[in-house]
């Protein structure tokens, strides 16, 4: 069976961060914690929640599991990682159990709200990079 050409597929965005922040464990220098949590290498993790490197399965279940640990409930890892950032639950906020809040991103040096974050309710943003989802901001689909 052929393959079809991997323009067909769409960026897959991870919400990684996002979801560390909501942690105490990881919010305060996450990326070495969680990799040594994991089980990988920090660059390797830095990689992966930068886009620069797709996970292969096994590192997506480590990651999977180390968050569950922190946060204390079960993971989908689909909610971790989706293609056009396409998540099941939509929201972050959900997926963590957060009563509604927005990332630190949504502000600027000043504290005023980012013109990206206008229209954003708290709880209701789906990553930090793209808070409306990446198919509304990039025109995908």
């Amino acid at each position: 069976m052929k393959q079809p050409p991997p323009q067909v597929f769409g960026p897959t965005i991870n919400r990684l961060a996002d979801v560390m922040a909501h942690s105490t464990r990881y919010a305060c220098h996450g990326v070495p914690r969680l990799a040594e949590d994991a089980g990988i290498h920090r660059t390797t993790l830095s990689r992966v929640m930068s886009g620069r490197m797709n996970p292969s399965a096994r590192l997506v279940g480590r990651i999977t599991t180390a968050l569950e640990k922190a946060l204390g409930r079960k993971l989908d890892p689909r909610e971790l990682f989706a293609e056009n950032a396409l998540f099941p639950t939509p929201y972050v906020c959900d997926v963590v159990g957060c009563q509604g809040c927005l990332p630190e991103a949504s502000t600027d040096e000043f504290g005023d709200l980012k013109a990206s974050y206008q229209d954003v309710r708290p709880g209701e943003w789906i990553t930090s990079r793209y808070p409306k989802g990446f198919a509304l901001e990039k025109g995908a689909m």
